[in-house]
């Protein structure tokens, strides 16, 4: 058994708002869109993924911005792997010094735009976000569009939701076995798992938004790479 992850995503679309998409109740394929009065709107993506035999569960943030230029950007925990985790190789910037030790010490930042990474890495939301979560993997990637759309998307690596997992998304209540408690129990649990999984999305959140200001805040074309 797993935690029902789409059972949670559901619930924090009922408290947060925003448009649900999801099948039967123990799919753990769920999708959430929260539109954005300032942008393009949000996607949250709940995924049961297989290697091999093993199984385990990933949680995707996302959005799009439109940059003046091609602009890729990858901050991942280093020996990040598996899973759930995209990796940009190839790219200049990589293992290279781009400051700010607080958010960037043990991580692994891969690029093709040094200078404008340098500044982005500037905007103190992005670093607290980076700092405050030390399993967040940050992607920016182009998309297949002519006119600049990137994507921005944030992982929590640390994700998982097995029952025996005792990681930072799971909660003992959502852990505990209801098929013989009343409906006020039931609810109970949920309430309690609900509120640490709606904190934990709202934090993630947080970081995409601060991921999709710092890489918009400045015109990329005034720092030739």
């Amino acid at each position: 058994m797993a935690v029902n992850w789409n059972l949670y995503l559901a619930r924090y679309q009922k408290a947060r708002g925003g448009y649900y998409f999801g099948g039967r109740d123990w799919d753990c394929d769920s999708d959430l869109l929260l539109p954005q009065d300032d942008g393009h709107p949000l996607l949250v993506r709940v995924r049961q993924e297989y290697a091999g035999r093993s199984r385990s569960f990933s949680l995707y943030a996302s959005t799009m911005v439109r940059l003046e230029h091609p602009y890729e950007l990858h901050i991942r925990p280093r020996g990040a792997s598996g899973s759930g985790v995209r990796f940009v190789a190839g790219l200049v910037g990589a293992s290279m010094d781009f400051g700010y030790p607080e958010a960037t010490r043990g991580r692994v930042i891969t690029t093709n735009h040094r200078p404008f990474t340098k500044l982005v890495l500037g905007d103190l939301s992005l670093r607290n976000a980076l700092s405050e979560s030390d399993d967040m993997d940050l992607l920016v990637s182009p998309g297949p569009q002519p006119d600049g759309w990137h994507l921005i998307q944030v992982t929590p690596t640390a994700f998982s939701g097995t029952l025996t997992d005792d990681g930072p998304w799971v909660h003992d209540a959502m852990k505990s076995d209801a098929l013989f408690l009343s409906d006020q129990e039931k609810e109970a649990l949920f309430q309690a798992g609900s509120s640490h999984f709606n904190g934990k999305l709202d934090e993630l959140l947080r970081s995409l938004l601060a991921s999709r200001d710092a890489v918009t805040r400045w015109p990329i074309s005034e720092y030739p790479s």
